[in-house]
């Protein structure tokens, strides 16, 4: 179902589509520029907790950061989705499969790495210092640097402190807490690759039944807490994910529609007055609502060459966190909130552009290699 055929079904139907700003017209939507919003405001709301000015929950368990990091979920689905058909459509199924995951591994994993390293190497060492005259027991330490590169070498984050750093800050021995969603991400990812090799992907009516089956189990876990946080995990990011990727499987019937992005918007306001004391999923109504408002904003908002060349929002999200807890180290916290989170950007975003000009641009280069052919992906569709 690639954008050709999608212009003959498109044609006849009444009303504009979203598909013809997000798919037809992708070179000029700002879903670039709301990935880099969405990170800022993980800053936003994880300084209220780095610095100690209080619970960051906005309303059912949930915060501002979670909701930012349903809205990537939400986009990732629907650029995925995307990702995952053209690759197969080009290349065949298991060619295009290897290709698919090729890109993925390129877009997500080299930056999470040379990430590992500079805190390990560098926040780390600066934490050890804060407390010791020397670095003298840091890298001998039982779970020091190495320790931590090798359990959270393949995605998933078994150990946040380093050598017992960061510590006499408000909040301790964790030195980076944003990456743990990006191994649920990537699951999401083998998700839809299972899906196209499954010839589901040509199947949207299977894949909706499949995100309702999801969205019913997470609705089970929000009524009976499950006692494996997994699970909940589990079910609200695939629930999210599902609905960016069913949002561009019906790309030829969603409609282009302010007044749908305001009445999802509503009810997943709604969704966060709802919440439960003893569950992690307390926006199984409020994540898959704000999906499509903010596909819509992707495709309405005239920020389109922020990020077109060069994206520097994954590079804001996992740098963030350990720049926060140095600042905190350095007392900053202690001028307020507001000049606390400040800092917090102005020094993430060097780090960030660094690790695209650095790791992640050369990163996409790669995607010519061999054994696969060069195409002409763009990476806006990331």
């Amino acid at each position: 179902m690639g954008c050709l055929s999608m212009k003959k079904r498109v044609h006849g139907v009444r009303g504009p589509r979203l598909g013809d700003a997000l798919v037809l017209r992708r070179s000029s939507n700002s879903l670039n520029f709301l990935r880099l919003a969405l990170a800022l405001l993980v800053i936003i709301s994880h300084s209220i907790t780095l610095g100690g000015f209080g619970n960051e929950t906005i309303a059912g368990n949930d915060t501002l950061g979670g909701l930012a990091v349903d809205g990537f979920f939400g986009i990732s689905g629907f650029l995925i989705c995307a990702s995952a058909i053209r690759h197969i459509e080009q290349h065949g199924r298991w060619r295009g499969l290897a290709r698919y995951f090729w890109d993925r591994f390129l877009r997500i994993l080299p930056a999470f790495w040379v990430c590992l390293l500079v805190t390990a190497l560098l926040f780390g060492a600066i934490g050890w210092l804060a407390a010791h005259p020397s670095l003298a027991g840091y890298w001998s330490h039982s779970f020091g640097p190495v320790h931590y590169l090798i359990s959270n070498f393949l995605l998933k984050i078994n150990i946040y402190p380093i050598s017992g750093t960061p510590f006499h800050i408000p909040y301790p021995l964790v030195w980076n807490g944003s990456l743990w969603t990006l191994y649920w991400e990537f699951l999401c990812y083998v998700g839809i690759a299972v899906m196209a090799v499954l010839g589901l992907l040509t199947r949207r009516r299977v894949v909706l039944a499949i995100a309702v089956a999801i969205w019913c189990v997470e609705i089970g876990l929000f009524i009976h807490p499950s006692q494996h946080p997994s699970a909940q995990f589990a079910a609200r990011f695939a629930s999210i994910f599902l609905v960016g990727a069913l949002c561009y499987l019906y790309r030829d019937r969603v409609p282009d529609s302010g007044r749908l992005a305001l009445g999802l918007t509503a009810l997943g306001c709604l969704g966060l007055s709802i919440g439960h004391p003893f569950s992690q999923v307390s926006d199984w109504l409020a994540g898959p609502s704000f999906v499509y408002p903010v596909l819509w904003l992707g495709a309405h908002l005239p920020f389109q060459r922020v990020g077109a060349t060069n994206d520097i929002s994954y590079g804001v999200y996992i740098y963030a966190f350990p720049v926060g807890q140095l600042f905190a180290l350095a007392g900053l916290q202690k001028a307020g909130y507001v000049p606390y989170t400040l800092c917090t950007i102005a020094g993430t975003l060097p780090l960030a552009a660094a690790s695209w000009w650095g790791i992640e641009r050369w990163a996409l280069k790669a995607r010519a290699w061999q054994p696969f052919h060069h195409t002409s992906d763009s990476p806006r569709f990331l």
